[in-house]
């Protein structure tokens, strides 16, 4: 069986794909809230961290683990009040 040579930028690619869903998706979910976080919200917002930590694949790549780190920070930064 041969590898693709791609494989890890083909991983990178989705994982950035994925991100950015996660960025639209808060915005979405939580711009308009101006920090009135419902304990509903900050479950929700949890319930889709804890998703998206359980079902991204990085593996051993360090830019991938690094992609994925400062996403989650950046978003814990935004919304510091859901978290």
């Amino acid at each position: 069986m041969k590898v693709s040579v791609k494989y890890y930028e083909i991983l990178e690619k989705n994982l950035r794909e994925e991100l950015e869903w996660l960025k639209e998706e808060f915005k979405i979910l939580f711009n308009s809230k101006i920090e009135n976080y419902t304990e509903k919200d900050k479950r929700m917002a949890n319930n889709i961290l804890d998703y998206i930590i359980e079902n991204v694949y990085i593996y051993d790549n360090i830019i991938l683990q690094t992609l994925f780190t400062e996403a989650m920070e950046n978003i814990e930064k935004m919304y510091p009040n859901l978290f």
